[in-house]
């Protein structure tokens, strides 16, 4: 973090609560890391003291720093390899467990180039649901270092669960025992727990926060929620989990828990409230996404994996409606490709309109709430980030108000929403220091990161034909049981961005 004083001049300051369409021209000024003043404050400052560093925004649209709310780095090197494969099957193709322990450099590596891009897609802070084989304290230790390196913020939760993947999915128990026999079994989870509370105990650092990342209530034991649970009480941890990614998981819900709810299952441990943060929450109910609102959780919305691995559209304005705060995500790169949040909220966008009446606007506002104070909401840093008001973290992204999408500028908040890619991305400042300047990581050469991630690929190369080569084996079984899962009757259409469920024209509020 930086301890001088700068002053970002001539930018355009979008802030959601003054004009969106076309945001004035004002000053920011930072201190020692955080925003200590915007606009005429800003300026009359920068006037009477010498000696500040100033940040040439002129032709920039200055917003804050956007928040990838749900992103895994541990299968960055698998971009591009899968596509129409269901969420359930297309685990066994991505999660680490299936490949042989990665080098330390390795593990740095594919960290740094998420970080790497995430920075310069606009995202300042993230959330690394990662998944640590092992456990492994080296490659924990790796990841920090990496994000230390890259300079991105982030809230880390290593992935846990100890359940056998024949509990976790219905009708798998119904393939043939050879199948089944290759199927992951029960895991001992005491290490990992052991290694997660010595890693809470010794703390956090200004841009790195430890949260609690249960991999979804279906995958972990009553004992292993419990602890999740306490732990989280006695230390104030935020608890983020996978809930109703698939309609699988809905079917299972109904075939295996009391009152046919993951929901519920999760109120047992007193787990839903503010510190509870879901992601995708697509096959989920109109009554538990009001149970849901209503106890202050939180929903990261994941549109393009959803999309992707064949999952459908989340009801995001019924959430809104509930009162739920909302967030956006990425995931994981080999399961949307890309972390690039613009693509996400011009989506949600997409879906907000569909779910909601004819002309009444707004889509484009609520997904840039999503991508900023809603996933600051989401991720445990409310009042922190995702907002250029001061007392915010100065992570502040400038966009080139030069590029093709704003010629010419009509709506500063829909040509974002639904016209930036990310090329537009020239200036990117966390905690007061510029870690993407004229395009390009001050720390990282993309000419090194691209050799260095086609060598890992070299390394990695025969695992992943390997791994392929199993599961075509095991191809049909699986998509028999997936296919019956999707022939069980439910009361819900999640493959209809319609949803089915009520329009309203209310957002959510952060």
């Amino acid at each position: 973090m930086t301890t001088t004083t700068q002053l970002i001049s001539g930018g355009r300051v979008l802030d959601l609560a003054g004009d969106v369409d076309q945001p004035p021209v004002a000053d920011v000024l930072i201190e020692n890391g955080r925003i200590a003043a915007v606009g005429a404050a800003a300026a009359e400052r920068s006037v009477r003291e010498a000696g500040i560093k100033r940040i040439d925004a002129t032709g920039k649209l200055v917003i804050p720093g956007l928040v990838n709310a749900h992103y895994h780095s541990h299968d960055v090197l698998l971009r591009g390899c899968y596509e129409q494969i269901p969420m359930d099957i297309w685990g066994f193709y991505s999660f680490p467990a299936n490949y042989s322990r990665r080098s330390k450099e390795d593990i740095r590596l594919r960290t740094v180039l998420g970080a790497v891009e995430c920075l310069s897609n606009g995202i300042t802070t993230l959330q690394d649901m990662v998944t640590i084989v092992g456990p492994d304290r080296e490659h924990v230790d790796a990841v920090r270092e990496a994000y230390e390196a890259c300079g991105a913020r982030v809230v880390l939760g290593l992935q846990i669960s100890d359940r056998a993947a024949v509990d976790a999915v219905p009708f798998w128990r119904d393939m043939p025992d050879d199948v089944v026999s290759q199927l992951p079994g029960a895991a001992d989870p005491s290490k990992l727990q052991a290694l997660i509370e010595d890693l809470v105990e010794e703390g956090g650092t200004e841009r790195l926060n430890w949260a609690l990342a249960p991999s979804a209530p279906q995958r972990c034991s009553d004992e292993l929620l419990a602890w999740v649970a306490g732990l989280s009480e006695r230390r104030q941890l935020q608890v983020f989990t996978h809930l109703y990614e698939a309609r699988s998981q809905a079917v299972l819900a109904r075939l295996a828990y009391p009152e046919g709810s993951l929901l519920a299952h999760l109120d047992r441990f007193d787990l839903i409230g503010p510190r509870l943060t879901i992601a995708h929450g697509v096959w989920i109910a109109p009554d538990e996404i009001d149970r849901f609102g209503a106890a202050g959780a939180s929903l990261v919305c994941n549109p393009m994996s959803n999309m992707k691995l064949l999952n459908g559209f989340a009801p995001v304005v019924h959430y809104g409606r509930a009162g739920a705060t909302m967030g956006l995500g990425c995931d994981n790169c080999s399961c949307s490709d890309a972390q690039n949040l613009f693509q996400s909220m011009k989506m949600f966008a997409l879906m907000w309109g569909f779910q909601t009446a004819a002309g009444e606007g707004d889509a484009a506002r609520e997904a840039f709430r999503a991508a900023t104070l809603g996933g600051a909401k989401a991720i445990g840093l409310e009042g922190e980030v995702g907002a250029i008001r001061p007392g915010y973290r100065a992570d502040i992204v400038l966009l080139d108000l030069d590029m093709p999408s704003y010629r010419p500028l009509n709506s500063a908040i829909r040509q974002i929403v639904y016209g930036e890619t990310g090329t537009g991305v020239h200036t990117v400042i966390v905690g007061g220091d510029i870690v993407v300047e004229d395009r390009r990581h001050v720390a990282f050469a993309n000419e090194q990161l691209k050799a260095e991630a086609e060598a890992a690929l070299g390394r990695l190369k025969d695992e992943i034909a390997g791994v392929n080569e199993r599961n075509e084996r095991m191809l049909p079984q699986l998509l028999d049981a997936y296919e019956k899962a999707n022939r069980y009757p439910l009361p819900l259409d999640r493959f209809s961005v319609r949803g089915g469920e009520p329009s309203s024209g209310k957002g959510s509020r952060s």
